[in-house]
């Protein structure tokens, strides 16, 4: 069974992408239906697990490390700006 929702935007305070909200709606309708006896207690995870095809494809490939990530980067600013600055500790304080 497929189901199409529209879903206005900012309608949510922080953003999700479409396949959170679809996983959400999937979610509460599995606890819904089970509390409501429609479904099964076995059953929640066959409707709460996505199984189409198109689902899983729009999940991102994993493209390479975050190492080649941080190389494909342009190279701006200047190292000054990154260093961390010396720290020569606690200025020694003599007592009498």
């Amino acid at each position: 069974m497929r189901i199409i929702m529209e879903i206005r935007e900012g309608v949510f305070r922080t953003s999700k992408t479409p396949q959170q909200i679809a996983d959400e709606i999937r979610q509460a309708a599995a606890v819904f239906w089970v509390a409501r006896g429609d479904v099964a207690p076995e059953a929640v995870n066959d409707v709460a697990a996505a199984t189409l095809p198109e689902a899983a494809a729009t999940l991102p490939e994993k493209e390479g490390t975050l190492k080649d990530l941080l190389l494909s980067m342009p190279d701006v600013g200047e190292d000054a700006d990154f260093e961390r600055p010396m720290d020569h500790g606690r200025p020694i304080v003599e007592f009498d």
